[in-house]
């Protein structure tokens, strides 16, 4: 009873150890991210959840005294306009996509219909419109 006793705290202590090495490993790459931050960083156009068939034209990468953000051009799926998809992704008028474990920073998208395309902007630094 004594062997299993002693399996069972290694198997804890190793359990607790790697759980907390995990812990302080994320927690110390969102302070990398945070601390890092900078005007000119824009997500990535893969942190758009775009529906299956959407295809991507163009992308484009602006900056101004707010910060930096990328334009990205979608082609809707067939059968769905631009303004069926902004309204599937919620980007009216605005849309806030929280982050992820890798990278935390919630991403803002607005987006605008020109002809058959979706354009949609994409940033870390905007902030909802007041009423």
């Amino acid at each position: 009873m004594t062997r299993r006793r002693t399996t069972t705290r290694r198997a804890i202590v190793a359990t607790v150890l790697i759980v907390g090495a995990a812990a302080l490993f994320f927690g110390l790459r969102a302070a990398v991210v945070f601390a890092g931050a900078t005007e000119g960083d824009v997500p990535a156009t893969s942190s758009i959840p775009l529906p299956a068939g959407s295809t991507v034209v163009d992308e484009d990468e602006g900056c101004a005294s707010g910060g930096c953000w990328v334009l990205v051009s979608v082609q809707p799926p067939a059968g769905t306009t631009p303004a069926e998809l902004s309204t599937r992704l919620g980007t009216e008028p605005f849309a806030r996509l929280p982050g992820t474990l890798w990278d935390p920073r919630v991403v803002n998208l607005t987006s605008e219909v020109q002809g058959e395309l979706l354009v949609i902007r994409a940033d870390y630094w905007s902030r909802d419109a007041p009423p």
